[in-house]
Parts: structure tokens; sequence; C-alpha cells
């Protein structure tokens, strides 16, 4: 029986805020991993065995595991979904196969999941010392593991964590394993027979594929001549593998972990495993690590979502190891560092000014050795020519371990002043590139460099965003009123008056599109701190979602229309539908949100923020546009249409005819010249949006609206 808690946690439902009696802000996890289906599939998997020593820390790529090392590629790569790692990154197993979606076996009962299984390993030869590799050599397995759910706070505020924990019927398994140099039999591999005359049902075919062996096909029901039937053709073999079970752990939390203070690092656990038994001792020893997973029935579709994460870090396999080996002589990043604007990851760039500079960095680091290491840090900000335009030299300080004294908390390091501005200049858009090192200094080396560095892009774009581009869960506010109506409106405030174009929206897509119902776009101005005059409402508008997963979905207005001062862009519903808005769930932006289920504004409770995104720009002048004319009369066929469009000239006199189509901004983004009367435009290149299509033929010219799905 499943534990209570696992009914706020599982099948997507992580937590119900509920502070009113009629409302509840709704955060649900992710049905698909936008990143892994943005990334192109390895192909490429290496056979060539490892030699000693193996190790990954997951600090310096996302995604998919290192080919080189990893042999499938179920596990996600990360830095957004742990609390605390040892390291900056992680290797994720959930309930999301290798191609991002649930497993479309999952279940209530635990089923195996995800798996993350190492490439093969010398384990026969010590290159070392040039001979064979003996038990005696003291080969050590090691590595760190969490399950997902954690709070960074403590005691665990609920509307903070991230992901959800494994029940105490899940599992993380540990397998040691080898092919034999066998195969076994896999199954067949079938193609299509057509048949010569009529069978009657029960009549029975020899398979002509498989002759001399005595294949039989019996028809279940009367087929003709010249029907086709699939038939076993050829035997499919794989190499035969040896798996054992080494070690396992049951489904917990991470406050259990906390309550007894027994861990080293606390918010992970270290698994050291010695490896002496004779038969691994081979040229292609291979281990694994297996999640099992289960689902709480709960009969709602748009809760549906991943569940049950493990998070493992820094797996090592070497010699010349020993059992007090708990600590690696490392210092490093534990998570991403921060924009350096005070309110926005990203903003439009004529709207920068030296007052959005934020007063400092966030950085998480640690040393993660048992001993006081010397360390050294500093920062560099260069644009896109690679040119320095802020920088902090480079200091030293003693950083105390991590085991006992918790993250390196030395300001100048741990949040470094921003002593610099961007400059500004009038070029459309920009982009910089911050620089953070974090490392050893003197003769003791570090154990993994890769994590001594992160970067941050800053981006200057057409569009504010609160978000750092990637969801962790999905965001809903529900109405429990008899006639529910609901309000969510996020705050943004112009340094000039702008042209607002319209909106850009992440949704998270969930089972059978359940959160695929209607809303109404809204834009309003501010009275008194809140939302105030409807500046804009567009009703009919439904969660939709861009070709690249990773992309947001365009909303844009028929009009753009001039905004000031604070405005805000928000959501309403008269239905308690969740709507699975994007959430960030490591960057906090509950200042500049409200919602309204009861016609009084409130502040958010959950940490996070919402994937909005207004974008704005130049107003586009239509008189650019020739007007139309009554002369020349067509007809566009489907409007708004998903690929192409058919255009159809009814008083068509055989002159040449050229199309034109404009963005809002009156950026021209297609062109088409036609001698047919009836021609169709191939649209399926262009952004979701609203578009302005020009038809000119002979002297005669016409303007329409066209909308690309």
């Amino acid at each position: 029986m499943k534990s209570i808690t696992k009914l706020l946690f599982s099948f997507g439902l992580i937590f119900l805020a509920c502070f009113s009696l009629n409302a509840q802000e709704v955060l649900s996890g992710l049905s698909h991993n936008p990143v892994i289906m943005n990334q192109e599939k390895t192909r490429y998997r290496s056979t060539e065995a490892i030699h000693l020593p193996f190790f990954d820390d997951f600090s310096n790529y996302t995604g998919y595991p290192k080919s080189l090392l990893w042999h499938d590629g179920q596990a996600f790569i990360n830095n957004t979904m742990p609390v605390f790692p040892p390291s900056i990154g992680v290797a994720t197993l959930d309930a999301l196969n290798e191609d991002g979606r649930i497993y479309p076996h999952l279940e209530t009962q635990p089923f195996g999941a995800d798996t993350l299984t190492s490439n093969p390993i010398r384990m026969d030869y010590n290159f070392l010392y040039n001979r064979t590799l003996y038990p005696s050599d003291s080969l050590y397995f090691s590595f760190y593991y969490q399950p997902g759910g954690a709070s960074k706070s403590y005691p665990a505020v609920e509307w903070e964590r991230i992901g959800d924990h494994p029940d105490s019927g899940d599992s993380l398994v540990l397998e040691f394993g080898y092919a034999t140099g066998d195969s076994v039999f896999a199954g067949y591999e079938y193609r299509d027979y057509e048949l010569t005359q009529n069978y009657n049902a029960g009549d029975s075919l020899l398979n002509p594929f498989l002759l001399p062996d005595t294949f039989y096909y019996v028809f279940p029901e009367a087929a003709p001549s010249g029907a086709s039937v699939d038939l076993p053709a050829d035997t499919i073999w794989k190499p035969e593998y040896v798996w054992n079970h080494i070690w396992a752990t049951d489904g917990c939390t991470v406050d259990s972990w906390l309550e007894n203070d027994e861990n080293h690092l606390r918010y992970f656990k270290k698994v050291l495993i010695p490896i002496t038994n004779p038969i691994y001792f081979r040229n292609n020893f291979q281990f694994r690590f297996r999640n099992y997973v289960s689902l709480e029935p709960n009969g709602y579709d748009a809760w549906a979502s991943n569940v049950d994460q493990w998070h493992i870090d820094y797996v090592k396999l070497d010699q010349g190891g020993s059992c007090n080996d708990l600590y690696p002589h490392d210092v490093c990043f534990v998570s991403p560092t921060t924009s350096a604007l005070k309110n926005y990851q990203s903003m439009p760039w004529n709207q920068y000014r030296t007052s959005d500079m934020a007063d400092a960095f966030k950085n998480e680091l640690a040393n993660i050795s048992s001993n006081v290491i010397s360390i050294s840090y500093d920062y560099s900000v260069k644009n896109a020519a690679g040119q320095i335009i802020g920088q902090q030299q480079a200091t030293s300080e003693n950083a105390a371990p991590y085991y006992n004294n918790g993250l390196y908390t030395n300001p100048y390091h741990a949040e470094p002043a921003i002593t610099f501005s961007f400059p500004t200049n009038t070029e459309d858009s920009a982009v910089f590139y911050i620089y953070h090192t974090f490392k050893v200094l003197g003769a003791v080396g570090d154990d993994c460099i890769a994590n001594d560095s992160c970067r941050f892009e800053q981006k200057f774009y057409n569009y504010y965003a609160y978000d750092d581009g990637t969801a962790e869960a999905g965001y809903s506010i529900l109405s429990t009123m008899t006639n529910p109506e609901s309000y969510m409106a996020m705050k943004f405030t112009l340094a000039q008056a702008d042209t607002l174009r319209g909106v850009r929206m992440w949704f998270n897509s969930v089972l059978n599109d359940a959160n695929v119902n209607p809303f109404t776009l809204m834009v309003w101005d501010e009275i008194s701190g809140n939302p105030g005059n409807v500046l804009l409402e567009m009703p009919g508008q439904t969660p939709k979602y861009a070709d690249n997963p990773l992309d947001f979905a365009n909303y844009y207005f028929d009009e753009p229309f001039v905004v000031s001062g604070t405005f805000y862009v928000g959501i309403y519903q008269n239905n308690s539908v969740p709507i699975n808005l994007g959430f960030d769930q490591n960057n906090d932006a509950r200042a500049f949100w409200l919602y309204n289920t009861s016609g009084e504004w409130r502040e958010p409770f959950l940490k996070g923020a919402p994937m909005i995104r207004p974008v704005l720009g130049k107003r586009f002048d239509m008189s650019t546009i020739p007007t139309p004319t009554e002369e020349l009369t067509y007809q566009l066929y489907p409007n708004p249409a998903d690929q192409q469009i058919n255009l159809v000239l009814k008083d068509w006199n055989g002159q040449q005819t050229y199309v034109a189509i404009y963005d809002l901004a009156g950026k021209q983004v297609a062109e088409f010249i036609f001698n047919d009367q009836h021609n169709i435009l191939n649209i399926s290149n262009l952004n979701s949006g609203m578009y302005l299509l020009k038809v000119v033929s002979g002297k005669n010219t016409a303007v329409n609206k066209i909308i690309k799905r």
C-alpha cells in the first residue's frame, strides 16, 4: 500500500498549495523531457573496452550519457533536478524512456524503468604495472545517490520540493555483469508472404522462409489468394549477459536522512564496494544501475507525469582504493550560477539600464574533501567577440570541508559583487558570457577539474524572462467554486514605452492532451500594485507546443499596441482543468506574479517562475504594405493552416503573380512567384503566429492576414 504522501507527490501531482477555501495552486510533474527530446540520439556507442580508472561526475554536459563511457541512453544528465549534489551535474533515473517520454507500460506495481550501463571495462590487466590485475590490487567501486523530491530548506518546505521521492516499494539497484560470448534467442524478424491460393479458417501453411524447418502458419479465418500474411523470416540472436545483484536500496526521502544526520554529505549518500570476486577480473566487465518505479492511480490524465527519481553522482571504479576513501580531493560548483540581472534571466536589449544589474552573483560552492583546501576563485564577462567587459581578479582562501561545515560561504567567492555593467548600443540584441572558476591551489592535484568552472549566458533579446527556459514542473490554479474562475498575472516593468507584440509560453503536455482546454490570454495595466484595467483579451486560446520541445509557443496579437510603465500578462480560466504552464523551480519569481480566484489578488506560495514571456518590438507600420484593391479577388484556404495554403485567383488573366509574407515587425519571411490560377504556398518552415500576405498580380495588389498554427 502506497503512503498518503504519494497522493500528493506521485502521478504528476507534486504539490497542492491550498491557502483558501476556494483556490489551490497546483504543481504537476513533467510528462516528457524536452531536453532529451530536443537532443539527437547518439547513434554511435563505443564497443572498445575502457581502461581503469572509470570516472564520471556528469559535470560538464547535459542530456544523454557520454557514449565513450556509457552503453545506453536512458539516464538524464542534468544540473537542475538534484538538491546539493557532491558536484554540479548528476545522472537521473526516472519514469521517462530514452526518447524523453513516459514508459507506456507504467503501472501501479513497481517495474524496471531506466538503466545506466557502463561500456565494457578492462579488469583483466593492470596497465599501471603491466601485469595481470588481481583482487589484491584493491579495486573499489563507489558512487553517491539521492532520492528525488528533496527541498533545500530543512525542515523541508513542501512547495520547494523538486521532483518526486520513490516509495518503499520502489528501488535503486546496482548489478555487476559481463557478456559470456554466447548468444541467446531474441525472437524473429518478420516478412510479408503473398498467398498463391485460397485458404479456409483452420488451414495451415508451411513457412517458406524457414524451410526445411517445420514452421506452420494456421489461418484463424479465411484468406483469399493474393492476400499477405506476416511470417517469421529470420531468427534473431543477441549476446548473452550474466548480471549479478550487488546492492539495492528501497525508496525513501531525503528528509529521513537529514533527521538522522548520518550522512557525510547530508543530502547525498556514498556507496563504496570492494571488488574481490575473480569472475569480474575479465576484459569485458560491466556495471549497471536500474530503477524500479510505480504510479499511484488517481484517474486524472492531466496529472499523469514523471515520478520516482533517483540522482547518481561521482561514479568511480579504480584500483589502489580502501574502505576509508569516503571523500575525494575536490572543490567544485554544486549548482549553476545566476543571472547578472536583478530580476530577470533575460530582457529586451533596448529596455536594459544599469539599474537592472544585481548586486552580486549567487554561487553554491563546496570542498568535498575531508581536509581544509587552499582555493582560488575569479570570474570574467565577455561579449560575443571574446572581449572582456568585466571581471573579478583571482583571490585565494582556505575552504573548510563540506561534511561538517556545509557549503563554502566566503562572500567574496560565494556572493561576488557585480562591479560592472553591460555596454549598450544600437543593436537589436546581444549576448554575453559569464565565466566563473573555483579551483584547488598548490601542489596537491584536483581529482576532477571539469566541475571547477561554470558559465552563464546573459541574453538580451526581444522578450522578458524570469525563467531559465527549462521546466521542472507544470503550474496550474484550480478554483473549487461552483462556477470556477481563476486569473494569474505576471508583472513586468519597462524603462521606456514599447510595443507589446505577443506572448510566448511553454506548456507541459500531459497524457491524452488532458490540459488542452480554452483560456483567455490577458494584459492589464497596474493600479495600486495589482493588475488594473484590461488592455487586451484574447479568448479561445489553448495550450500549444512548438516543434522544438525546448521552444516556447507563440501567441501573437492581431494588432500590437503600446505599453509603458508596469503591465501584467496572464491567463483567465472559467474551468478547473489543470493548464500545466511550464514552471522553473530553480528561479524564484514569487515577487512578480499574482493569482485571483475570488475577486482578490493573492501572492503565490510556490517557489519558482511560470514560463510566460512577453514579446516586445517595433509596431508594424501597415503603410509599408500597399492598400488592398477591389480589382484583385482571390481565395485563401485553409486559414489558419499548418503546412500549406491554397491561393486561387478568381479573375486571373495569365499574368505572373508575386506573393510575399511578412511578420508583424514588417520583415519579409517568404516569397513566391506563380504563373497559374491555383497555387500552393508552403509555410511549413514558418514559426507559429500571425503574418501579413501580400499578393501582386499585374498592377493589382491585395493584402490578407494569415495564421500559421
